[in-house]
Protein backbone atom coordinates (compact mmCIF):
# COMPACT_ATOMS: atom_id res chain seq x y z
CA UNK A 1 0.00 0.00 0.00
CA UNK A 2 1.44 3.21 -1.28
CA UNK A 3 0.37 6.61 0.78
CA UNK A 4 0.30 10.38 -0.35
CA UNK A 5 -1.05 12.31 2.23
CA UNK A 6 -4.94 10.81 2.76
CA UNK A 7 -4.82 9.16 -0.19
CA UNK A 8 -4.27 5.42 -0.30
CA UNK A 9 -3.29 2.98 -3.52
CA UNK A 10 -2.53 -0.58 -4.32
CA UNK A 11 0.98 -0.86 -5.17
CA UNK A 12 -0.79 -2.62 -8.13
CA UNK A 13 -3.08 0.53 -8.79
CA UNK A 14 -0.21 3.38 -8.50
CA UNK A 15 1.85 0.94 -11.32
CA UNK A 16 -1.38 0.88 -13.58
CA UNK A 17 -1.88 4.51 -12.84
CA UNK A 18 2.05 4.95 -13.72
CA UNK A 19 1.29 3.11 -17.01
CA UNK A 20 -1.87 5.75 -17.83
CA UNK A 21 0.30 8.44 -17.46
CA UNK A 22 3.64 7.54 -19.61
CA UNK A 23 0.83 6.46 -22.42
CA UNK A 24 -0.90 10.47 -21.73
CA UNK A 25 2.28 11.79 -21.84
CA UNK A 26 2.71 10.10 -25.27
CA UNK A 27 -0.01 10.44 -26.39
CA UNK A 28 0.14 14.50 -25.87
CA UNK A 29 1.86 14.99 -29.31
CA UNK A 30 -1.17 13.78 -30.83
CA UNK A 31 -2.94 17.27 -30.69
CA UNK A 32 0.78 18.37 -32.18
CA UNK A 33 1.10 16.27 -35.04
CA UNK A 34 -2.43 16.89 -35.95
CA UNK A 35 -1.69 20.40 -36.24
CA UNK A 36 1.20 19.87 -38.14
CA UNK A 37 -0.69 17.42 -40.88
CA UNK A 38 -2.97 20.63 -41.28
CA UNK A 39 0.06 22.96 -41.99
CA UNK A 40 -0.50 24.94 -38.74
CA UNK A 41 2.77 25.52 -37.21
CA UNK A 42 1.91 25.09 -33.09
CA UNK A 43 4.53 26.25 -30.65
CA UNK A 44 6.77 22.88 -29.56
CA UNK A 45 6.63 23.89 -26.21
CA UNK A 46 2.85 24.07 -25.73
CA UNK A 47 3.02 20.06 -25.74
CA UNK A 48 6.40 19.42 -24.38
CA UNK A 49 5.71 19.74 -20.65
CA UNK A 50 2.62 17.62 -20.64
CA UNK A 51 4.87 15.00 -22.63
CA UNK A 52 8.03 15.31 -19.71
CA UNK A 53 5.15 15.13 -16.95
CA UNK A 54 3.38 11.88 -18.18
CA UNK A 55 6.41 10.03 -19.51
CA UNK A 56 9.20 10.86 -16.21
CA UNK A 57 6.12 11.21 -13.84
CA UNK A 58 4.74 7.77 -14.84
CA UNK A 59 7.83 5.98 -15.36
CA UNK A 60 8.56 7.19 -11.83
CA UNK A 61 5.41 6.19 -10.31
CA UNK A 62 5.90 2.85 -12.10
CA UNK A 63 9.34 2.41 -10.15
CA UNK A 64 7.88 2.78 -6.89
CA UNK A 65 5.19 0.66 -6.96
CA UNK A 66 7.72 -2.05 -8.40
CA UNK A 67 9.53 -1.44 -5.42
CA UNK A 68 6.38 -1.53 -3.24
CA UNK A 69 5.58 -4.90 -4.65
CA UNK A 70 9.46 -6.29 -4.09
CA UNK A 71 9.66 -7.12 -7.42
CA UNK A 72 13.01 -8.92 -8.08
CA UNK A 73 15.10 -6.92 -10.32
CA UNK A 74 14.76 -7.87 -13.89
CA UNK A 75 17.63 -10.21 -15.40
CA UNK A 76 19.41 -8.56 -17.96
CA UNK A 77 20.04 -9.97 -21.32
CA UNK A 78 20.87 -8.31 -24.71
CA UNK A 79 17.65 -7.74 -25.89
CA UNK A 80 17.33 -5.79 -22.54
CA UNK A 81 20.72 -3.97 -22.07
CA UNK A 82 20.10 -2.80 -26.80
CA UNK A 83 16.63 -1.82 -25.65
CA UNK A 84 17.56 0.41 -22.59
CA UNK A 85 20.20 1.58 -24.78
CA UNK A 86 18.52 3.00 -27.89
CA UNK A 87 15.59 4.05 -25.28
CA UNK A 88 18.50 6.40 -23.94
CA UNK A 89 20.02 7.21 -26.91
CA UNK A 90 16.78 8.28 -28.24
CA UNK A 91 16.57 10.58 -25.22
CA UNK A 92 20.09 12.22 -25.47
CA UNK A 93 18.85 13.25 -29.00
CA UNK A 94 17.88 16.48 -27.80
CA UNK A 95 21.21 17.41 -25.94
CA UNK A 96 23.01 18.31 -29.37
CA UNK A 97 19.72 19.98 -30.23
CA UNK A 98 19.44 22.15 -26.67
CA UNK A 99 23.25 22.82 -27.39
CA UNK A 100 22.83 24.54 -30.55
CA UNK A 101 19.61 25.85 -30.11
CA UNK A 102 20.66 27.81 -27.02
CA UNK A 103 23.63 28.03 -26.23
CA UNK A 104 25.21 28.49 -29.67
CA UNK A 105 21.73 30.21 -31.14
CA UNK A 106 21.89 28.47 -34.29
CA UNK A 107 19.03 28.21 -36.59
CA UNK A 108 17.32 24.41 -35.72
CA UNK A 109 14.69 22.99 -36.17
CA UNK A 110 13.04 20.25 -33.83
CA UNK A 111 11.64 18.40 -36.13
CA UNK A 112 14.92 17.31 -37.70
CA UNK A 113 15.76 15.29 -34.24
CA UNK A 114 12.27 14.05 -33.55
CA UNK A 115 12.58 10.83 -36.39
CA UNK A 116 16.09 10.16 -34.02
CA UNK A 117 14.39 10.53 -30.82
CA UNK A 118 11.44 8.20 -31.88
CA UNK A 119 13.69 5.52 -33.47
CA UNK A 120 15.77 5.54 -30.46
CA UNK A 121 12.49 5.29 -28.28
CA UNK A 122 10.48 2.91 -30.10
CA UNK A 123 13.09 0.71 -31.15
CA UNK A 124 14.20 0.32 -27.80
CA UNK A 125 10.93 -0.30 -26.96
CA UNK A 126 10.80 -3.02 -29.74
CA UNK A 127 13.21 -4.83 -28.41
CA UNK A 128 11.96 -4.92 -24.54
CA UNK A 129 8.78 -6.02 -25.82
CA UNK A 130 10.57 -8.67 -27.50
CA UNK A 131 12.38 -9.73 -24.27
CA UNK A 132 9.03 -9.60 -22.21
CA UNK A 133 7.56 -12.33 -24.93
CA UNK A 134 10.87 -14.31 -24.33
CA UNK A 135 10.53 -14.86 -21.05
CA UNK A 136 6.37 -15.49 -20.63
CA UNK A 137 7.56 -18.72 -22.88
Amino acid sequence: MLKAGALSLSAGSVYRLGTVLVWLGVLAWAPFIFLRVISEKPPFWWFLPFHLIGVVGGSHLRRLARKAMESPPERKNLFSIVGHTLIWAGVLVWAPYFYLKYAQAATVEAINFLPFHLAGVFGGLTLLGVNLLQRRK
